[in-house]
């Protein structure tokens, strides 16, 4: 099973928690039932399913963007642009795994107000999510060099 088939059925069952969750919790409470601790598990889920999903939307190229501007320009250009931002997006990257990293440390004794586990196990998803972004992004990169530098190689043809 590929990592983006894993992605895709991760995303999938936790969504479909978080929205059962967060449904149930609201029938219950018109009825007078607790479910406090819905709250805690729904945050942790929402956490791991938006660093999760946000790498499947990146593998798939299906994140927001606006590409009017470059699509004025030459296809050499546009991958130009697509490099130096995906190089860009890639420190990005690092940024939040160092601090992410950094943020479960911090949290290790911190606990969620319900639920029996660290607070960690929320905050991982960041370093977690972007380590998956980062594997992701070189690969584009490294797409964009290659197309680039064939590019090249038939221009000097």
């Amino acid at each position: 099973m590929s990592v983006q088939k894993i992605e895709e059925l991760f995303v999938s069952v936790g969504l479909s928690v978080l929205i059962l969750l967060v449904f149930l919790a609201a029938v219950l409470r018109f009825f007078g039932i607790d479910m406090s601790w819905s709250t805690d598990l729904a945050q942790l889920t929402f956490a791991w399913v938006c660093f999760v999903g946000a790498d499947l939307a990146l593998s798939l190229n299906k994140h927001m963007g606006v590409d009017m501007l470059v699509e004025l320009f030459s296809e050499r250009k546009q991958l130009v642009i697509r490099l130096v931002n995906s190089i860009l997006i890639l420190v990005f990257l690092v940024f939040v795994f160092i601090y992410g990293v950094n943020l479960c440390i911090i949290n290790r004794q911190r606990s969620f107000q319900t639920l029996p586990i660290s607070y960690s196990f929320a905050t991982a998803s960041a370093p977690f999510g972007s380590a998956l972004m980062t594997i992701t992004v070189v690969k584009q990169i490294s797409g964009y060099i290659k197309n680039l530098l064939k590019g090249t190689q038939r221009e000097e043809s």
